[in-house]
C-alpha cells in the first residue's frame, strides 16, 4: 500500500493549543501506542499506522471549540477507482449513522475519514481514545471490504447466505428499540411548527416519515437519547464513477460545515445527517430540518421526489 504521509491535507491551519499535549500522550497510551510514536503525536497531532494516517486539528474556536480527526486511507493497489469509489459510499451509509463522521476523497482518489470529535482538551478528555478506536474500526472495516472485492475480481460469485436465526432476547430488544418513546414529545413539538397535524403520542415510533414541503424525511430515534439520524431522497443516481466521484469529493466539507453527508444506501442515494437533540426543542428541529431540505435541493438539477419507505407519520 502507497506511502500515505505525503498526500495528507489538514482542514485547518489554527496552531494547537500546549493544553493538547497530555490529551493527546494519554489517548495514544490507551491505544497502545508504543511510547515514543505516542510522545511525536502528542506533538504534532499526526499519527502514521501502516496503511493508514491519522491528523488531529483544532477546525474553530468559536463559539465553540470543535475538534477533528481526519484519517488518510489509500486505495489499494488493483482495485478500480468505480469499485473503490461505489464501497466508500455505500459504507458511508451506516459511517455517517453511527457518529459525526463521514468518507469522502482527495484528489488522489484516497478515501479521507473524517469525524467530528466530541472529546476535547477541557471536556470529556477521556473519550479521545475511544474516539480514534471506533475511526481506526471504520478503517479497517473499508481494508476488509476492498480486500474482499479484490478478491471477487473475475471470480464467481460468493454462495449466498441466509441471516442467522435472531433469538427470543434479540426479538424483545428490536421490541424495545421500536417502542423508544424520548423523541415523542420533540417530534411533536416539532411538527406542529411545521403547521402538520400530529399522530397520537403512540403512533410515533423508533422510524417514520415526515413529509414537509413536498419532500419525504426519514428519522430515525437514536438510542442514545440524543440523536435523530434524518436521511432524505437525491434524485442523482450516482451511477458513474464521475458522480461517485463528485459526492464524495463533497463529503468533506458537508461533514466539516454542515454534519450531512451523501450516501449510497440500498434505496438509492440520499443526504443523511445526525441531528443533537441535546439543549434544542421541536421548533429548532423543524427549522433545521427545511434547512437540510433546501441544502438537499442544491443537489438537484430536476425536481424529483420519491416514495417513502416507511409508514409516514404525516400524509
Amino acid at each position: 500500500m502507497p506511502s500515505s504521509s505525503s498526500r495528507f491535507q489538514s482542514p485547518g491551519s489554527i496552531p494547537l493549543p500546549e493544553q493538547t499535549n497530555t490529551w493527546l500522550l494519554e489517548a495514544a497510551e490507551r491505544l497502545g501506542i508504543p511510547s515514543a510514536q505516542a510522545r511525536a503525536f502528542s506533538r504534532s497531532a499526526q499519527l502514521s499506522l501502516p496503511g493508514l494516517t491519522l491528523q488531529l486539528s483544532l477546525w474553530q474556536t468559536s463559539p465553540v471549540q470543535q475538534w477533528v480527526v481526519l484519517a488518510l486511507l489509500p486505495r489499494p493497489n488493483g482495485l478500480p477507482v468505480e469499485v473503490w469509489s461505489e464501497l466508500l459510499l455505500r459504507s458511508n451509509c451506516a459511517i455517517s449513522a453511527m457518529s459525526s463522521s463521514s468518507v469522502s476523497l482527495n484528489d488522489s482518489g484516497d478515501a479521507v475519514l473524517v469525524l467530528r470529535l466530541i472529546s476535547q482538551p477541557q471536556h470529556q478528555r477521556e473519550m479521545l481514545a475511544d474516539e480514534l478506536s471506533h475511526l481506526l474500526s471504520v478503517a479497517e472495516s473499508l481494508v476488509a471490504g476492498a480486500t474482499a472485492l479484490q478478491d471477487n475480481q473475475g471470480g464467481a460469485p460468493g454462495p449466498v447466505t441466509t441471516a442467522p436465526r435472531q433469538d427470543e432476547r434479540a426479538g424483545q430488544q428490536a421490541q424495545a428499540a421500536m417502542n423508544r418513546e424520548w423523541h415523542r414529545p420533540l417530534l411533536i413539538a416539532a411538527l406542529q411548527h411545521l403547521d402538520i397535524a400530529a399522530p397520537p403520542f403512540e403512533q410515533i415510533l423508533t422510524v417514520g416519515v415526515i413529509q414537509a414541503n413536498g419532500r419525504a424525511y426519514e428519522v430515525i430515534a437514536d438510542s442514545d437519547h440524543q440523536h435523530l439520524l434524518i436521511s432524505t431522497p437525491l434524485p442523482t443516481s450516482l451511477n458513474t464513477a464521475t458522480q461517485r466521484e463528485r459526492a464524495l469529493l463533497a463529503n468533506l466539507h458537508l461533514m466539516m460545515l454542515t454534519q450531512a453527508a451523501v450516501v449510497l444506501a440500498p434505496h438509492g442515494s440520499a443526504l443523511q445527517a445526525r441531528w443533537n437533540s441535546t439543549g434544542l426543542d421541536g421548533q429548532a428541529f423543524a427549522e433545521w430540518l427545511l434547512d437540510f431540505g433546501q441544502l438537499a435541493e442544491s443537489f438537484m438539477q430536476t425536481p424529483a421526489i420519491r416514495p417513502a419507505r416507511n409508514i409516514p407519520w404525516t400524509r
